[in-house]
């Protein structure tokens, strides 16, 4: 479950002092602390670095595996998943490349499985990724990603890996028993589970040891509980269960043919908005065919304890007039379906035409239980939204689906979700959440000249002149802004404030009078980030790089004053807030 709404979190009395010093690109990146246990590493031919390692008459060329199986110069004739790794393979054995060598453990060298490949239309590229193996067991979080041009030549590589040593590679708990684990955990029956164990080298951040795992995603959660800041569980779960000793090691958040007819109707902020509905007989319903957006009412049901019910009684007139607030719903999904289809060139949440479902009218009366029916949060429950509702003074209801930056950043949690699947914990919960706000304002400015953005987010959610959070000053809403004041332990709603203030640096770069980036080339540069470089426990530094890496791939074709410039105001973007 992803809750827009800040919760208090638990205050450090000593934040961790940033000391890392610049790193320079090409070289592995690590740091300690929410450690997930993987090296960064980041190449391009652009760089003299990559140019050294790619080249023809490079020395590593002779007993590389990749190119023995390729010659230099014969890799159009493959298929991209075999090139991206002749090339892959090429740069693990090149003695021009010393930081970045196939890592070994017990005499076992590391293989890499394909992700597959898919055509990158924002750049033109293709993005082969991998995830790397050990005895065909897969590393948790582990990920390299390779850029190939419409040649199958390599234009670069960033990865994170891992060296999971001193664990063996055999399981001795039965996968049965990992799903008697996970169902104790999330309060469901075993049997109800058809989840499949998936075995995995996970980095156990609690004992700072590498474990042999089974994990059991996508787990509905029954005993849901609240923590010391009065926050539930989320409606799902990755269990996560050590496959020697059976324990329990982890619980990770998973918080994603008829007539069409336009119409326009008013929604609640009281404004005429164009939508499409299905014509079914003589009724119309919320149902929007061309961008599969459809929107129900939930009749101020529990959406956490009546899951089962979801997404509940889709909208018909007539009998009834639209509700306003179903209104605005309806209008804003696919406001975000349009943007994600012709800026960010994807095909709605799932990249697959998947319908974007929305429900009104809800209150988990757990976390909103006075006064009745309020209920000040929205979430991406891993197959749709559900929306709650703010009471007014005069015993009005304003709900959340009014709010388009708040429909924009809770459907990209459904992104998320389906490509990087940041954690919901840590640093990479702080981005998974960071990223979402950055989308959210990128949404609901989008159509204005980057001088008239607003830079804060869920305007009115705390009552009149309040708002949620404010990327261009964190502290306002008692975020920290650098990483001298990062909150081990934090909630990932306050964290996240170091990444947005990174990325309002990077948004608002100048060049001279003029802003260095159009709000087309700020979307694409951070949904490459978040959705080709980015893995499940990826950290600041692992989003630094990312975006670097987009910012490279993205501008490759500009002039190289015009490429640099942008390269930089990335780089001085997370500089200026520590994450170096």
């Amino acid at each position: 479950m992803r809750m827009i709404k800040k919760v208090p979190a638990s205050k450090s009395s000593s934040p961790r002092r940033s000391t890392a010093k610049h790193a320079a690109r090409g070289a592995p990146v690590a740091t300690r602390g929410d450690d997930n246990g993987l090296t960064g590493f980041s190449l391009d031919v652009q760089q003299p670095l990559g140019t050294r390692a790619f080249s023809a008459s490079s020395q590593g060329a002779k007993h590389s595996r990749g190119f023995a199986a390729a010659a230099l110069g014969s890799f159009a004739a493959l298929d991209s998943v075999s090139a991206a790794l002749a090339h892959l393979d090429h740069a693990l054995g090149n003695p021009a490349v010393k930081s970045f060598t196939r890592p070994n453990i017990d005499g076992a060298d590391s293989e890499f499985a394909s992700l597959g490949a898919e055509a990158q239309p924002l750049t033109g590229t293709m993005i082969v990724k991998f995830r790397q193996t050990f005895h065909k067991i897969p590393v948790y979080g582990s990920l390299v990603t390779v850029e190939l041009s419409k040649t199958n030549e390599c234009l670069g590589i960033t990865s994170s890996l891992g060296t999971p040593g001193s664990v063996s590679h055999i399981a001795t708990v039965a996968p049965a028993q990992a799903i008697a684990v996970a169902a104790k955990a999330s309060g469901v029956a075993a049997k109800s589970l058809r989840q499949t164990p998936r075995l995995y080298f996970y980095y156990d951040q609690h004992a700072s040891t590498w474990r042999l795992a089974y994990i059991i995603e996508d787990v509905p959660v029954r005993k849901r509980r609240k923590n010391a800041d009065g926050a539930r569980d989320a409606a799902r779960m990755d269990y996560v269960v050590d496959a020697h000793r059976g324990g329990l090691l982890a619980e990770l958040p998973r918080t994603p043919t008829m007539a069409a007819v336009r119409q326009r109707a008013v929604d609640g902020l009281n404004k005429q908005r164009a939508i499409v509905v299905e014509r079914v007989g003589t009724s119309y319903e919320l149902r929007d065919t061309t961008s599969n957006v459809t929107t129900y009412g939930f009749e101020y049901r529990d959406p956490g304890a009546q899951d089962r019910q979801l997404p509940g009684t889709l909208y018909r007139v007539p009998p009834t007039p639209w509700p306003r607030e179903a209104i605005s719903a309806h209008a804003n999904g696919a406001a975000v379906a349009k943007f994600l289809r012709s800026i960010v060139r994807r095909n709605n949440i799932d990249n697959k035409g998947g319908e974007m479902i929305s429900t009104v009218n809800c209150w988990d009366r757990a976390d909103g239980k006075r006064p009745a029916n309020e209920w000040r949060n929205a979430y991406w429950n891993g197959e749709q939204m559900v929306y709650g509702q703010i009471r007014f003074p005069n015993g009005a209801f304003f709900s959340v689906a009014n709010m388009l930056d708040i429909v924009g950043h809770e459907m990209f949690h459904g992104v998320t979700d389906m490509t990087s699947r940041l954690e919901y914990r840590a640093q990479s919960g702080a981005l998974n959440e960071s990223y979402s706000d950055i989308f959210g304002i990128i949404i609901a400015n989008f159509r204005k000249p980057l001088a008239k953005w607003v830079w804060t987010l869920g305007k009115g959610f705390d009552g009149p002149r309040t708002v949620l959070r404010d990327l261009a000053d964190p502290t306002k809403h008692e975020q920290p802004r650098l990483m001298k004041d990062y909150i081990p332990r934090g909630d990932v709603h306050d964290n996240s404030g170091i990444h947005n203030y990174a990325a309002y640096r990077i948004m608002t770069a100048k060049r001279g009078a003029r802003f260095l980036f159009t709000p087309t080339e700020l979307a694409a540069l951070f949904y490459l980030a978040l959705t080709v470089y980015l893995s499940r426990t990826s950290r600041f530094v692992d989003s630094r790089r990312a975006v670097v890496q987009a910012a490279t791939s993205l501008f490759r074709n500009d002039s190289a004053a015009a490429r640099a410039a942008k390269v930089q105001a990335v780089e001085d973007g997370f500089a200026v807030v520590g994450i170096v």
